[in-house]
């Protein structure tokens, strides 16, 4: 990789953890969806200071969402001099409930001894943040890039993604000729890379068989 890019990136060390730590104030409890409006306006406002075109998805008519709670996902996209390939960083913003046992305000982004602590750091607005930072790196370095960098903020990954990525999906911001790789920065650690990633598939499947009661399954001549 680019040496230019990597220190780049390096120099922006003390942006990443003030980034984690800011996302992480917004409480982006899920369920009910609290503060995803607040967070996704957040990083609009902050890709948009960097060149980014953005825009507001909201899914409307998923689960959970409601004027009170709504499912807004934010898309950010930064098209280069010519034409080329695009690279997706797509990220969820939503957390898990906090739990008990913390010793610091799980919504506040303390930064102590080197760590930055808080729910969602590690899954995943950490991961959020770093993608951020490197692609503004890179437009710094190579500001007259072939293609296109994307970067978004999607909601409801801890209860499935039906607001989230699925809603996007449908509306083709994943698919060619739009997009041609996607990055998810979840926290795997830097080593491991994974292809593919796991899913959901709802169907309904009809076959032919047998029925045998439970006590006596060998009669029966189905799944």
């Amino acid at each position: 990789m680019n040496q230019r890019l990597l220190q780049a990136i390096d120099d922006r060390r003390d942006d990443v953890v003030a980034l984690t730590a800011e996302l992480i104030r917004f409480p982006t409890i899920n369920p009910p969806g609290e503060a995803y409006r607040p967070c996704a306006e957040y990083l609009g406002a902050r890709l948009k200071k960097s060149g980014f075109e953005t825009e507001f998805i909201r899914a409307e008519g998923t689960p959970g969402d409601t004027d009170r709670y709504p499912r807004v996902n934010v898309v950010a996209r930064f098209d280069g001099r010519s034409s080329g390939a695009c690279v997706h960083f797509n990220s969820h913003v939503d957390v898990v409930e906090a739990g008990d046992g913390w010793t610091v305000d799980p919504f506040a982004g303390i930064v102590k001894d080197g760590r930055v602590y808080g729910r969602g750091a590690c899954d995943m607005k950490g991961g959020l943040a770093a993608s951020i930072i490197a692609a503004e790196a890179f437009l710094e370095v190579f500001p007259d890039f072939p293609g296109a960098i994307e970067i978004s903020g999607t909601v409801d990954e801890e209860s499935g993604g039906f607001g989230g990525v699925a809603h996007l999906a449908r509306l083709g911001y994943f698919s060619k000729p739009r997009v041609d790789h996607v990055i998810i920065p979840e926290p795997l650690n830097k080593d491991r890379i994974c292809l593919g990633h796991r899913g959901v598939w709802w169907a309904e499947i009809e076959t032919k068989g047998e029925i045998a009661h439970g006590s006596m399954p060998f009669l029966g001549d189905n799944a």
